[in-house]
């Protein structure tokens, strides 16, 4: 099937024009015939060079609108963030022990020596960062302690 090309009216969005398009199907095509096999056939579209820009702007405009929305946001939820360094690294090795446990959970049920040499390096990997994470808790908790120190002179 060949579509000759797309009316392209004044609406504004995607979804408008391609409510609105204009498709025209030529029966010069002889059929062909049908065949039992698994294999799809495939047609050619084909689209005016107007619909093709119009197109291509829209989906310029929303990307940009979503890549402007996403930016207003991080730096949004940036200026509320009102943690320490310190926290956001115990926030963030909370997130990697999280993942860990998940890897190492979905390998529970699995018997195999592979599996046995990733759940060792997963134990080991969550080791490390139970290590860090208490290295972390032990710095947050002397930050504290020194801010309510100075707050109470």
């Amino acid at each position: 099937m060949n579509i000759s090309g797309i009316g392209i009216g004044s609406a504004s969005s995607l979804t408008q024009n391609m409510k609105q398009a204009d498709i025209k199907v030529r029966s010069d095509i002889a059929p062909q015939a049908t065949s039992t096999s698994p294999v799809a056939e495939s047609d050619t579209v084909s689209i005016s060079d107007a619909a093709q820009k119009k197109l291509s702007t829209e989906l310029g405009m929303t990307m940009n609108k979503n890549s402007a929305t996403t930016k207003a946001q991080e730096q949004k939820s940036e200026e509320l963030d009102t943690r320490t360094d310190i926290e956001k690294k115990i926030d963030k090795l909370k997130e990697e022990i999280k993942e860990l446990q998940q890897e190492r959970q979905a390998l529970a049920s699995d018997k195999s020596e592979g599996a046995d040499k990733k759940r060792k390096e997963i134990d080991n990997k969550m080791m490390m960062l139970s290590a860090q994470m208490t290295t972390l808790l032990k710095a947050l908790k002397k930050e504290v302690e020194a801010k309510a120190k100075a707050a109470s002179n």
